[in-house]
This record gives C-alpha cells, structure tokens and sequence, in this order.
C-alpha cells in the first residue's frame, strides 16, 4: 500500500479512519444468511456462504433485490448522521469535518463490502492490503473511474476466484488503485472545505449537509451496483458460450 505522504496520503488517512469506526469490517456470512434467508431455503444459503451468490446459482434479479434495499437502509442513516453533524454543537462523535467526512466514508466502505458479497466475492480476509486495495478499487467505480471498471469487471466476470482477486489487485495496485487514491484525495478535500462552510449555519447546514449525501451517496451506491450486475451478466454468459464448445 502507498504510504501516507501528499494527496494519497489524505485518502487513506480517511480510510484508516473510517475503518475504525465499530462496524466497519462487514461479516459476510452474518450478513448474507441474514438477506438471504429471507428468501433462500437452508440448503440454498448453506451453498451461498460456501461458494458465494454466483457458484450457488443465486438469481441476478434475487441480488439486484438485496441490492436495493442494502442501498436504502444505508443513503437512509448517512443521511440523517449526516445531517446531525452538520448542526454546530450536534453529535460530539460528528462535531469536526474529518470526522464528518470519516462517518461518511464509513457507509460507503460498509455498502462496497455488502454489494461485493451479494454479487459473489468470497471471505474479504483481515484488513490488510489486499482488503484496502479491493474496498479502493469498489469506491473507484462508484466514482466512475474507468480503469477501476476494468479491473471489478475482471474480478466479477471471473466468478470471484481467490486466485484471480489476488492477481488482479496486484496487476491493478501501481497504475490503477495510486491514481484512484489520488483522485479521491481531491475529492476528500473539496467535499471537506464545501461542508464545513454549511456547518457555520444553524439547521440550513445540517440540511444541506444530509443533502449532499442524500444526492452523491445512493448514486455512486447505484454506480457499483449496475457495475457488478453487469459483470455478473459477463459471466453468465461466458458460461454458457463454454457450454455450446
């Protein structure tokens, strides 16, 4: 992983800081046989938290339905954490903007990590590289960064394969997941500076807080999901033109 110097370093400060925040490591068997089981037989769900949605012949439009309502749940409470901390002498966890901006991202790494187990990636593993690497690649497409398609599509389309995640995040690392660091570094700060004006306004800025991540938040949610949808579909039907072979 790149080291906390200059603009990168902004983005995974933010990062690390959002990682801390109790919650953020998602479970994925706790939480797939939670959404699943509502409407997966056992046998079904066993299979699921084996081999993933994909390998246990999950229904893209079953996934797409998980999908939309992990989305909401989470633009739903984003938003109104949002909006408290926007308020001056609101939440004292809220009350600075990096810690405004750490909540924020705190959502978004939660949602990547859920959309990337209902669309088939197996165990994530312990917060290492590797982890932050993937979770940068995630929050790259929802920031339509083309090399950052690429790179999920290949991961996705491929039946998410421990072997094809570890060679695609290190092919990926130098030119791909640095620049979406970057990248995102910029948009940190810019995001930073626009809400801690608002904040100087009573109830005007906790609304235009909630707002700004009410209209940026479910669209880059929606952004990751059409992406893994997509590639899902890539899959399918790599398959079944190596079944007519």
């Amino acid at each position: 992983m790149a080291k906390n110097t200059g603009d990168v370093g902004v983005y995974y400060n933010v990062l690390g800081a959002a990682l801390q925040i109790h919650g953020a490591k998602v479970n994925r068997q706790e939480f797939l046989a939670k959404e699943f089981g509502k409407y997966c037989n056992p046998e079904t769900i066993e299979k699921i938290l084996k081999e993933g949605t994909v390998k246990a012949g999950v229904e893209v439009t079953l996934m797409d339905k998980i999908a939309d309502e992990a989305i909401g749940l989470h633009t739903g409470i984003a938003s109104s954490l949002s909006f408290a901390s926007g308020i001056p002498g609101g939440l004292a966890m809220f009350a600075t903007v990096p810690a405004d901006i750490a909540q924020y991202y705190y959502h978004v790494i939660v949602i990547a990590q859920k959309l990337a187990y209902i669309y088939g990636l197996a165990e994530l593993g312990i917060v290492d590289d590797d982890f932050k690497s993937l979770l940068t690649l995630l929050v790259g497409v929802m920031t339509e960064d083309e090399d950052a398609n690429r790179t999920i599509t290949e991961i996705f389309s491929s039946q998410v394969s421990k072997e094809v995640v570890a060679i695609s995040l290190g092919k990926a690392f130098n030119k791909t997941i640095l620049k979406i660091a970057t990248a995102l570094a910029y948009r940190l700060t810019g995001k930073s500076v626009f809400k801690s004006i608002w904040k100087a306004i009573p109830i005007i800025g906790g609304v235009v807080s909630g707002g700004i991540t009410l209209f940026t938040f479910q669209p880059m949610c929606n952004k990751l999901k059409a992406r893994l949808h997509k590639s899902i579909e890539t899959a399918n039907r790599k398959e079944i033109v190596l079944s007519k072979t």
